[in-house]
């Protein structure tokens, strides 16, 4: 019984890790936009809730409403198009052109796909 636990605590360690890296990578993508942080932080403040919790609860709401949910389609669209949109435009407008390059190929993707599909 005893290898049976230490698989238990081995499979539950390596989830708890797995769980901080989501985490950092939040926190990361936060500081990366502030814009979205300014909106967390105030949704923040109203609900008293950690702005990581918040994410994670979107995040874990939209998976589930885009595997069964009603109007997924009109979802995946949204979250396929709109944002990345946006962030074409701030990266059109900043000076650095990586970004822009990076914005290129998705929408290239983008187009391949929606020809495929």
């Amino acid at each position: 019984y005893q290898h049976y636990f230490k698989r238990i605590n081995l499979r539950s360690s390596n989830m708890a890790a797995q769980m901080d890296r989501f985490r950092k990578s939040i926190e990361e993508f936060l500081v990366k936009y502030p814009c979205v942080d300014g909106v967390l932080e105030q949704v923040s403040d109203k609900t008293k809730m950690s702005k990581v919790n918040l994410v994670m609860g979107v995040v874990g709401f939209t998976a589930v409403w885009l595997a069964i949910g009603y109007g997924s389609p009109f979802l995946c669209d949204f979250i396929g198009f709109i944002f990345p949109a946006y962030l074409s435009f701030i990266a059109v407008e900043s000076p650095d052109t990586r970004d822009d390059s990076q914005w290129l190929t998705y929408w290239i993707v983008y187009c391949y796909f929606g020809i495929l599909e």
